[in-house]
């Protein structure tokens, strides 16, 4: 058909209207029903196109032999989410039981009559073969099953502004539709008849129906379910980057409690997949948002000092050759509530009784095989240590007459401590470095503003053995901070979380960090663990711990994996062989985004002064270096 219409032909027919006979103001400057159902102007000259209101259209209709035999669940998502300027009609006809009962059995049994009469090296043996198997399964599924029976058809709509642009995205549904194992055909001298089957009608043309139609049954019906969602929008979060599948916004809210039960979080990829920008980059999105932020970087830390000085944060190096100091023995809480914005009263149970206990496990962690004896007598020394400067199980004792803090002992205190009595004089030995040997930077009186509202706490210099040691110590005073107010939003972003959780870890030590994960939500705030060594992530106590931050973290990044890392994390997080497999073909900066049920495949976006600031590509680091920017 080869003519120009405005509203007549096969549109007008259909519905028996003009634009005119509409008054005016209904329509005027605004999209209204009409313009979409009966459009002012329609082109059909062309045989692989038509131009609708200066708006070029082509159709492509899935082949009745083009599905796959098999299919998973929403299995039609990458075609519903290709693009906002590809439209999807689906039409399901369902057929009366008794009817298609009888076709089928008709049907199967001329095709087995005829087997018998062809040799299996035949061409059409297979065919036959195959059409008795599909007869058999869907005469089970409807008789045992109880299943419908449905007709399908598929048409696609592709539009663009100019014939240019409209065979690239054509070129491109051909191509994705391929990737599926689906057959599609261009509907040449039929795209007006498809303009009309996609109206809200349900009114396919029968040449169209004809050659797209494919049987199915009600699981396959239900498996192609179209409103599967691959977005993420939380109208009050930070901008994480663009959805793969169809360019659109990632935007999320971890502190939504309505949406996300919690607000803690996983980052796994290999070394290089993008894990310490990603992590930057929500660190200083949440930075803006007024948020309090702690990052705990035990590799490479140096990575972090050009955006935290930026934002005007405090960068804290703990390792034996820094000036840094933070005192593991101050009691920075003033009471045990955590509402002091809402004048709650204070709880008169013993601060003091709570330091004693992660004093412990810092003990522990220096000396791994410590017994119960020595916790005992190091325990008592502790609180002679602490009464020496006034301080005891009151909580009064904490501050001095005019109101303020009284001064807190320190390691190099407790040292002397342990060496005055002969009991103890032997343990003094295990804390001996602190208090004048090589770590002696650890042993005297904080001397850091803990006060930044973004901190950053590098321990990469820490050695393997110390490495747990320092994060602890960054932990301790992390944790006292967050358990302050429920009203404070704060994250936590624990940067190689393997070496407190991994298999040379102490267990009172992961235990303090699953605490962590367990318990920060009712203060309000987030943990963020990120790890490459998957393996070692879950290796202590047949990966207790592991499992336990992965299960206490509503949301989860994963970035590319190699293989056998890649199908341990689909093992632990029920992951679909399809987006293992998408785990594993991610590129740098590509991650599998999981919040609540949502799963989706999103490109980390920084802009060009957050991407100078944090990137750790040699390249980058070079081009700064040239253009004087380092």
């Amino acid at each position: 058909m080869r003519e120009k219409a405005k509203s007549k032909g096969g549109i007008k027919k259909l519905f028996g209207i003009d634009k005119e006979e509409v008054q005016e103001p209904l329509w005027t400057g605004q999209t209204t029903i009409l313009d979409v159902l009966a459009p002012s102007s329609v082109d059909t000259a062309s045989r692989d196109y038509i131009v609708v209101d200066g708006i070029y259209h082509s159709y492509l209709y899935v082949a009745g032999y083009g599905y796959k035999t098999r299919n998973e669940t929403a299995w039609l998502a990458p075609l519903v989410e290709a693009g906002d300027n590809i439209g999807i009609s689906f039409t399901f006809k369902r057929m009366p039981k008794d009817k298609i009962l009888s076709r089928i059995s008709q049907k199967t049994m001329i095709n087995r009559s005829r087997m018998r009469d062809v040799g299996d090296t035949r061409q059409d043996y297979e065919e036959l073969d195959d059409a008795i198997s599909a007869g058999f399964y869907l005469k089970d599924g409807i008789n045992r099953a109880n299943q419908d029976f449905y007709y399908m058809t598929t048409v696609i709509e592709i539009t663009a502004r100019d014939v240019e642009e409209l065979e690239e995205r054509i070129a491109d549904v051909i191509t994705l539709c391929t990737s599926m194992s689906m057959i599609v055909k261009r509907a040449d001298y039929k795209h007006e008849q498809c303009f009309l089957s996609l109206l809200p009608t349900l009114s396919v043309d029968a040449d169209i129906e004809r050659k797209a139609k494919r049987n199915i049954l009600t699981d396959s019906l239900a498996a192609s379910f179209p409103f599967s969602s691959y977005e993420i929008y939380d109208p009050n979060g930070i901008f994480i980057g663009l959805n793969k599948y169809n360019s659109s916004v990632a935007i999320l809210d971890i502190f939504d409690s309505d949406k996300y039960p919690n607000a803690n979080g996983c980052i796994l990829g290999m070394s290089g997949a993008g894990k310490s920008f990603l992590m930057q980059c929500m660190a200083l999105r949440m930075r803006m948002q007024g948020t309090q932020v702690f990052i705990i970087a035990p590799i490479k830390g140096h990575e972090f000092l050009d955006a935290c000085e930026s934002v005007g944060g405090k960068y804290i190096r703990i390792a034996p050759s820094s000036r840094d100091c933070i005192n593991i023995m101050e009691i920075r809480k003033t009471s045990l509530s955590t509402d002091y914005e809402l004048d709650k009263d204070t709880r008169d149970d013993s601060i003091l009784a709570e330091k004693l206990q992660k004093l412990m496990i810092f003990f522990s962690l220096i000396k791994s095989d410590i017994t119960q004896n020595e916790l005992n007598l190091i325990d008592s020394a502790v609180i002679r240590t602490y009464k020496k400067f006034g301080i005891t199980f009151e909580n009064k004792s904490l501050y001095k007459e005019n109101g303020s803090f009284k001064k807190m002992p320190t390691l190099k205190d407790l040292y002397e401590e342990l060496k005055s009595r002969e009991e103890t004089s032997s343990l003094s030995l295990m804390i001996e470095k602190f208090a004048t040997g090589s770590l002696s930077a650890f042993g005297g009186e904080t001397n850091v503003d803990l006060s930044n509202k973004y901190i950053v706490l590098d321990i990469s210099e820490m050695t393997d053995h110390l490495k747990p040691l320092g994060m602890f110590m960054a932990l301790d005073y992390v944790w006292d901070k967050a358990k302050e107010s429920r009203i404070q939003k704060k994250i936590i972003f624990l940067d190689e979380l393997w070496t407190l959780i991994g298999a040379g870890s102490s267990r009172l030590a992961a235990d303090y960090v699953l605490e962590i994960f367990k318990v920060i939500r009712g203060y309000g705030g987030a943990a963020f663990a990120a790890t490459q060594d998957i393996g070692d992530f879950f290796s202590l106590d047949d990966g207790k711990y592991g499992k336990g931050v992965i299960n206490n973290s509503r949301i989860k990044f994963i970035l590319q994996l190699e293989e056998d890392e890649a199908f341990a994390v689909q093992k632990y997080m029920a992951l679909s062989d399809e987006e293992t497999m998408q785990i594993i073909r991610n590129q740098r900066g590509e991650a599998l985004l999981c919040a609540n049920k949502n799963k989706v495949c999103i490109d980390v976006h920084a802009s060009p002064t957050m991407y100078d600031l944090i990137t750790t590509k040699r390249s980058d680091l070079e081009r700064r270096k040239r253009n004087g920017t380092v």
